[in-house]
């Protein structure tokens, strides 16, 4: 089980993807027996700290929100 630890903001993205080469029977096993656990922290000052719990066959990716609010489309 690999863990991932970080301090998120509104509008971060967390996923999850199977590695290359990884066997889904394999993975579908583990899944079963692990699962994948969130864990979400303290909250302060418009973040919180979260925490991925996955199989180690999975790689977790972070998209970082871009600051200020978001763009609006004039049309």
């Amino acid at each position: 089980m690999q863990i991932h630890v970080g301090e998120r903001r509104e509008g971060d993205v967390l996923t999850l993807r199977v590695l290359e080469g990884v066997c889904e029977s394999v993975l579908m096993e583990m899944l079963k027996a692990e699962g994948i656990e969130i864990v979400v922290g303290p909250i302060s000052n418009g973040s919180a700290r979260i925490e991925v719990r996955a199989p180690k066959r999975m790689l977790v990716l972070v998209e970082k929100a871009l600051p200020g609010p978001p763009e609006t489309d004039s049309g």
